[in-house]
């Protein structure tokens, strides 16, 4: 019987690798693969034991998805539980038996891929070498042929000329194969294209697909790199190879929900590569040690169809006496790495992300310079302009180079901080072909003003956002508020991060403590001026007053901010007298002298904030044990309407809709 065939264990290994097309995705880096079954027992008994897996770690059913009339490509190795005592002969074939026998077993009806769009590199034929447990890649290639939508299966079994056995519950790999329309291509070419690196350990590449021009609804970002994968020093072979952490291998398990939007948008997805604090690097690997990593790195590309690879040279430990397969650290190593790179890919992006000069590929190789072969390469430190940076790289001209990154986490407020609109037009002008942003934060800010104040010089268009976000490991978006004027009217419950007050102390003397914590208040933000500005009623620690004469909140409509300012809220008439001002203030004195002292030279610092995407929004201060809080004037100084509240509400602010 046909199916038995290929369940018996079975002596010099006839071991089959089933290769499915569909639409499910499981995929991870190699640290992360799963083998059907424990080899780690086969070890314990006599023989030796084979069986094929895939590179890049994919896991079983991982989808090798063809766009358009591209082919795709899987690789296969052969490996030993044992190494081989002499050289094991493998030979790959494509087998529609097997995929018989997997359908029976499993009651699935896989579709077989036209086979004459099939072919395996070297007739099929790989060997694992005496003293070695694994083969080199083999490489399945899948051209273009299928039809869009429907699942195939490709089977290929292999067959070793002695010394190994096959368990049962080893002899099945499952790839998953997905024909795709072609890319979708802007209609018009940017003389300035943009990228994104994302943290991809806090945050989800899919927020960066929610960001179009207002024109024509192309995406605001060209290229999207996942930050990052690692490569480090393979403990069990000593050679260079590729890490993946749980973060950066959930996302190629998922790659069919997480990477192919983003591709169905238009936009390139590339992973990038981060040193890992050993002795492997960029600019550390021999020439055959490059050659194999470049390998490695078209396998993951292929396997799990991302567009190219980012390279950052940072936290590798180099030494000054490497190891078998590892040199010196230098430029023209990270020169022939990406010469070997683009060898092998010639149509896959290849970036830099440089900041020290010599953490960058330099020089030529085989006649090609470092500017030839790189797509692209950015200076990465933030909010810097580094113009005619570029001329240090051989070959490298202004069109490929980004000299301005923008960091837009919180620790730059969402990228303002240090930004200058000015540059981007220098950029624009001097002809550089690179705007690179890096740690979007999607779920604090919503970016399409600041994006806008990107496009609208370098592309004379808006960005807008769809408002919805995505959480790290989500697959399905939420609904999220814009930057809007309406956003912020109507009645929020406002809690601070601190307040101050007085306290008797053992001695009964009063005394300032601030151990309170966080304070509750009311507002109400009605309409001043439409698009422009607002009344804020019941602000803070006095609302007897700030009810009466509200403060005047200012909307920057570039940003979506909200400010205010110390103020005049009233101005003294018949009705009352007194005129009352808004201040910056901080507790003074001690014992029977406590006060709230006003500190009137501090009027051009605002509290500031902006709508977070969960519809609430922040305001922050000036620091803590810092208020805004009305004074009015007594004998020639600034003092509040009195001291006989509990607490003095301070710091920052966050405020919720009632």
């Amino acid at each position: 019987m046909l199916i038995m065939k290929y369940l018996n264990n079975i002596k010099l290994s006839l071991v089959t690798a089933v290769f499915v097309c569909t639409g499910t995705v499981f995929t991870g880096c190699e640290d992360d693969l799963t083998i059907s079954g424990s080899t780690d027992k086969l070890e314990t008994v006599d023989g030796v034991y084979g069986y094929v897996r895939s590179a890049a770690g994919a896991r079983e059913l991982t989808p090798i998805t063809l766009f358009g009339d591209k082919a795709g490509t899987g690789h296969l190795f052969f490996e030993l539980t044992k190494a081989a005592e002499q050289d094991v002969t493998v030979t790959f074939k494509i087998d529609k038996d097997a995929l018989e026998a997997y359908n029976e077993a499993n009651n699935t009806s896989y579709e077989m891929y036209p086979v004459d769009k099939l072919s395996l590199a070297n007739d099929g034929k790989i060997t694992v070498k005496a003293g070695e447990k694994k083969s080199a890649s083999m490489e399945l290639n899948i051209n273009a042929g299928g039809t869009i939508g429907t699942t195939y299966a490709v089977a290929v079994s292999a067959t070793a000329d002695g010394g190994a056995t096959v368990s049962t519950n080893n002899q099945t790999y499952i790839y998953l194969v997905k024909p795709q329309p072609a890319y979708p291509v802007r209609g018009t070419a940017r003389d300035v294209k943009t990228l994104c690196f994302v943290e991809v350990n806090n945050e989800n590449i899919l927020n960066c697909g929610e960001y179009t021009m207002a024109k024509d609804g192309t995406p605001f970002f060209d290229v999207v790199s996942i930050f990052a994968a690692n490569i480090n020093v393979d403990s069990k072979t000593g050679r260079a190879h590729i890490f993946c952490n749980d973060q950066v291998s959930f996302l190629l398990k998922n790659a069919d929900q997480i990477i192919r939007p983003l591709q169905a948008k238009g936009i390139k997805v590339n992973m990038t590569i981060l040193g890992n604090h050993d002795e492997s690097g960029m600019s550390s690997l021999s020439k055959e040690a490059a050659e194999d990593f470049a390998k490695e790195l078209k396998a993951y590309a292929d396997i799990y169809g991302l567009d190219g690879f980012d390279f950052d040279d940072e936290y590798s430990n180099y030494s000054e006496n490497p190891s078998p397969g590892f040199e010196e650290r230098s430029s023209a190593n990270y020169c022939r790495l990406i010469y070997e790179c683009r060898k092998i890919m010639p149509d896959k992006l290849l970036g830099i992300y440089e900041y020290l000069l010599y953490d960058a590929p330099n020089g030529s190789v085989e006649g090609k310079s470092a500017g030839e072969l790189v797509d692209y390469m950015c200076y990465g430190t933030y909010q810097r302009y580094a113009k005619g940076r570029e001329e240090n790289f051989t070959g490298l001209p202004k069109s490929k180079y980004g000299p301005y990154s923008l960091k837009i986490n919180n620790e730059y407020n969402g990228g303002w901080s240090g930004f200058n609109q000015e540059t981007i037009q220098n950029l624009k002008d001097a002809g550089y072909g690179l705007q690179v942003f890096y740690n979007p934060e999607p779920r604090i800010y919503s970016y399409d003003h600041y994006f806008t104040a990107v496009s609208k010089v370098l592309y004379n268009d808006e960005v807008e956002w769809t408002g919805k976000y995505y959480n790290r490991t989500d697959f399905t978006s939420i609904q999220g508020t814009k930057l809007a004027y309406e956003s912020y009217l109507g009645e929020w419950a406002a809690t601070s991060s601190n307040s101050l007050y007085i306290y008797i102390d053992e001695d009964n003397n009063p005394r300032w403590w601030d151990w309170s914590g966080s304070q509750k208040f009311n507002v109400r933000i009605e309409e001043k001026e439409a698009g422009k500005s607002y009344y804020i009623y019941g602000w803070g620690t006095y609302p007897e007053i700030t009810e009466k004469y509200p403060l005047v909140a200012e909307y920057d409509a570039v940003k979506g901010y909200i400010s205010i300012y110390p103020q005049v809220i009233h101005e003294g008439d018949a009705a009352d007298p007194e005129t009352w001002e808004v201040h910056w203030g901080t507790y003074a004195g001690s014992g029977a002298n406590c006060y709230w002292r006003a500190y009137p030279q501090y009027a051009n610092y605002a509290i500031e904030g902006s709508i977070n995407l969960d519809g609430s929004f922040g305001l922050v201060g000036v620091g803590n044990r810092w208020g805004l809080d009305p004074y009015h004037e007594v004998d020639g100084t600034l003092v509040v309407p009195h001291m006989d509240v509990k607490y003095h509400i301070t710091e920052n602010y966050t405020l919720v809709k009632n």
